[in-house]
């Protein structure tokens, strides 16, 4: 979909934000479906490739890692950056799916621990072992050593076939491991940028020294 169209997509159902075409981004106030709303800045210089840069700046969320902001930029963290290109290639495929899917219901978060003092979901860890819980996560094993040699053999341009064993080690064929539920995490697993493999694989060293 042409960006242009995406942007006005978004206009048209959250009504009060803006584009800004000097800096690329939409600012203003993003309504949550149950009345409670966020002052934001969303920029759109990487997006596609990865998510868009979203900053909370209503001074609600504390820049704090454990409140899921990162400390440097002062941005949200939603997830991880394999995470977010995976999900940009399956299930995100516009930039209002990523407003309704992953903004809001990281705000939704942020409102429910402003209550409760603790997060309505899940989320992954900060650090190292936050890039590491990504991937065990896309190919569904706990194994890092195992995850650490796939991103390995993906850099090194080899690939495993369906007839290949699995690589989380069950002595079966990719193809019928798992009822073929590792193959398809394989083949996601794929989506992701050498480049971005090649930046998370120094996660995995650490999280292995740490163990």
């Amino acid at each position: 979909m042409d960006i242009s169209k995406e942007i006005e997509d978004v206009l048209a159902k959250h009504k009060g934000l803006v584009y800004h075409l000097e800096s690329n981004s939409l600012s203003g106030e993003l309504f949550l479906p149950d009345g409670d709303s966020y002052d934001v800045i969303i920029k759109l210089d990487i997006y596609p490739a990865l998510f868009p840069t979203v900053l909370e700046v209503g001074g609600r969320i504390p820049n704090k890692l454990d409140r899921h902001i990162y400390t440097d930029s002062g941005s949200c963290c939603f997830t991880t950056a394999a995470k977010s290109q995976v999900l940009l290639k399956t299930k995100i495929k516009s930039l209002l799916n990523f407003i309704d899917e992953i903004v809001i219901r990281y705000f939704q978060n942020n409102s429910y621990y402003e209550i409760n003092k603790k997060y309505c979901y899940d989320e992954y860890d900060h650090g190292s072992m936050g890039i590491v819980q990504s991937y065990q996560d896309i190919l569904g094993i706990n194994d890092v050593k195992s995850i650490g040699r796939l991103l390995l053999q993906r850099l090194q341009n080899k690939k495993l076939s369906i007839r290949d064993l699995c690589y989380c080690n069950s002595g079966q064929s990719l193809k019928k491991c798992n009822h073929g539920l590792h193959c398809n995490n394989y083949r996601v697993f794929r989506i992701i940028d050498k480049d971005l493999l090649y930046n998370d694989l120094k996660h995995f060293k650490n999280v292995l020294q740490i163990n």
